[in-house]
């Protein structure tokens, strides 16, 4: 199958929902399908060696007009993917795949739209899903985003909840580590946004002056923001490397003796919430101190994790203290592999793809 992946993305981007594109892109690839992304133009010489991604065909956009992106990128890219006539087209955009579906090619667009965000775009996409044979399903993370989009208007059997995924050969490949032995480390790899944790783990390292904190990740003024907040609060237990593309993640997570994920409870997104580091985390084996927000103790339960109080230190502290106590040959490291593999790129383009073709036509 010919499928064409579009986003209104800078190949080279470092945002969750760059990552999740390109790798879905991926997951169609590794299924045997012939896959082109439109994107916005690349910043980068060789994308696909940022992403571990070496079969995807790129076509960027042109310049346009900065006022008016979203308009432009999705009528260049509406036309660009009707020329090329693909079998299906995926997209995380609302513009292009509106267009593409009054022309009759079969869409499938994924959002994860906040609950209550005002978007007319969206609302258009939803109502579509009762006028449009062409646009087959509506792919969200969360079963909260699925029965909001419905009560919004969209069709229940168009609306899907896919997880984020994870490149299982990425992550399992052992990597050479990036620092030396010796130390306990605690590694955080992402977004270094105050709602992802980022104050409780800095809390956190407060406490455990035996423990290296390795932080990994983050934009240029998050990474700022964060060493400021290091450097006046004396810890030199905590490391910052800063980004790193994200074929080089796994070297930094699979060398942890406890992974991090202390998303904060004040933030709306703790109730729909898959973060793409969650896969990449449970492919190492290694064992993880987890905030207990809904969207994760929904998926997740001890000892595949290590729940902690969310926007607590001493929580946190406690959960990776008994993190610590894990011995190599424990069960849950296999589990944690295990459950990983089950949230493949290529497992998650599958579903998207039987979400697609198990859409009913209208009634007459």
């Amino acid at each position: 199958m010919r499928i064409a992946v579009v986003s209104q993305i800078r190949p080279g981007s470092s945002l969750a929902h760059a990552i999740n594109v390109i790798k879905t892109a991926g997951g169609f690839a590794r299924l045997g399908h012939h896959v082109t992304l439109y994107t916005l133009a690349c910043e980068a010489e060789h994308p696909a060696d940022l992403y571990h991604e070496p079969d995807l065909r790129w076509v960027a956009a042109p310049a346009l007009d900065a006022a008016n992106l979203d308009e432009c990128f999705g009528r260049w890219a509406a036309n660009a993917i009707a020329a090329d006539a693909p079998d299906l087209v995926y997209a995380r955009n609302f513009v292009a795949p509106l267009f593409l579906a009054e022309r009759g090619i079969p869409v499938v667009v994924e959002t994860h739209a906040h609950v209550g965000a005002i978007n007319s775009l969206l609302d258009r996409t939803l109502h579509a899903t009762h006028s449009s044979d062409a646009l087959r399903a509506i792919i969200t993370i969360a079963p909260i985003l699925r029965d909001h989009y419905i009560a919004r208007g969209g069709r229940s059997d168009r609306i899907h909840v896919v997880p984020d995924g994870v490149d299982i050969d990425l992550f399992t490949t052992p990597q050479p580590a990036p620092w030396p032995t010796g130390a306990i480390r605690a590694v955080y790899a992402g977004h270094l946004f105050d709602y992802k944790g980022i104050p409780t783990i800095l809390d956190a390292a407060a406490l455990m002056p035996h423990v290296r904190f390795e932080m990994v990740g983050g934009l240029p003024g998050d990474i700022e923001r964060a060493r400021q907040r290091v450097a006046e609060r004396l810890l030199p237990n905590v490391a910052m490397h800063g980004h790193v593309p994200h074929a080089r993640v796994p070297a930094f997570v699979q060398h942890a003796d406890v992974l991090l994920l202390p998303p904060s409870a004040r933030e709306a997104s703790r109730d729909w919430t898959s973060p793409v580091k969650l896969g990449e985390y449970l492919a190492t084996g290694v064992p993880i101190a987890c905030s207990s927000i809904p969207a994760l103790t929904r998926v997740l339960r001890e000892p595949l994790v290590r729940f902690c109080t969310p926007d607590d230190a001493s929580s946190l502290a406690d959960a990776i203290e008994r993190s610590l106590l894990e011995s190599p040959d424990d069960p849950a490291r296999h589990a944690r592999i295990a459950h990983a593999r089950t949230l493949s790129y290529a497992a998650r383009a599958g579903a998207i793809l039987n979400a697609a073709t198990s859409t009913k036509a209208l009634a007459a």
